[in-house]
C-alpha cells in the first residue's frame, strides 16, 4: 500500500555483503510490478520450508523428494518474473549508474541453480550435498545479482563510497521504472546522505534523487546534507522532540 525504498549509511551493504540483500530488493521490484510474484513466491517459500524440515529430521529420500515436483513448479514462476522484471529494469539500471559510478557498471542474474536443467533435475544432483547439510541448496532462494565493472566483480574493485553510489543507482532505478509505469509514488527514505561521500559525489546523488518522482523524506546531521533538495518541510530533531521549523 506504501512502496518504501531507502538510501541510508549502510546502503553499500547492498553490494558488499551476501546475496540475501540483493535478492529481498530485487523481489521488491519484481512485486510492485508483477503482483502475481507474490502468489508465487508464497508457494515456493512452503514448499522449500517443507523440504528442509524433511532434510533436517533426517526423514527418508522419500519423504524430502515428494517435494520436488511442487518446488520445481512455482521456482519456474518466480524465475520467470525475476527474468521478466530484470528485461526491462537492465535499461534503467544502466542509465542511472552511469550517471553515478565510472567506470560503467552492469548487472548479471544468477538464478540459483545450474544453467541448461531444470530446478527437478538440480535436485536430483544435489540430494547428496541436501542431505548432508540438511538443506535445500539450489533452488530461487540462492539466486543473486552481481554488479560488475569492466567484467569483474564491482565489490572487489570500488571504494566504500564507490559503493554506496552503485547501490543507489539501483535502488533509484527501482524507484524510476516504478514512477514511469504511472504508479503512486514510492516514498524514498534518504538518510545521512554526506555520508561516506566527497562534495562531487554528493552533489551527484542529490541531484539525481531532484529528478526521480517520489515522496521525499530525507534526515541529515548538518544541512550541508540537504544542499539543492527541495524542502517542503523542516524540522530539528533534539533529544526525541521534533520541533518544526519556519
Amino acid at each position: 500500500m506504501l512502496p518504501i525504498q531507502v538510501i541510508d549509511p549502510g546502503v553499500h551493504r547492498l553490494i558488499e555483503e551476501g546475496s540475501a540483500r540483493r535478492r529481498k530488493l530485487l523481489d521488491w521490484g519484481v512485486f510492485h510490478v508483477k503482483h502475481d510474484f507474490l502468489l508465487a513466491w508464497r508457494r515456493y517459500q512452503r514448499a522449500l520450508q517443507q523440504r528442509n524440515a524433511a532434510l533436517r529430521s533426517g526423514a527418508g529420500l522419500s519423504m524430502v523428494t515428494v517435494w520436488d515436483t511442487e518446488l520445481s513448479s512455482a521456482a519456474q514462476l518466480l524465475d520467470h518474473y525475476r527474468e521478466g522484471y530484470l528485461a526491462v529494469f537492465m535499461d534503467t539500471f544502466r542509465r542511472w549508474a552511469g550517471r553515478l559510478v565510472s567506470p560503467a557498471a552492469d548487472l548479471q542474474y544468477r538464478r540459483g541453480w545450474r544453467a541448461g536443467v531444470t530446478l527437478e533435475e538440480a535436485l536430483a544432483e544435489n540430494q547428496s550435498r541436501d542431505q548432508r547439510l540438511r538443506t535445500t541448496t539450489v533452488g530461487p532462494h540462492r539466486a543473486d545479482l552481481q554488479f560488475t565493472m569492466g567484467g569483474a566483480a564491482a565489490r572487489d574493485q570500488i571504494s566504500r563510497g564507490q559503493q554506496k553510489m552503485l547501490a543507489s543507482a539501483f535502488v533509484l532505478s527501482q524507484v524510476a521504472l516504478r514512477a514511469e509505469s504511472d504508479a503512486p509514488p514510492t516514498c524514498l527514505l534518504l538518510d545521512d546522505p554526506a555520508a561516506e561521500l566527497d562534495v562531487d559525489n554528493l552533489g551527484k546523488l542529490l541531484e539525481a534523487i531532484t529528478e526521480i518522482p517520489a515522496q521525499l523524506v530525507v534526515t541529515a546531521v548538518h544541512e550541508g546534507g540537504l544542499r539543492g533538495l527541495p524542502v517542503g518541510r523542516m524540522f530539528h530533531v533534539e533529544r526525541g522532540k521534533v520541533r518544526p521549523m519556519v
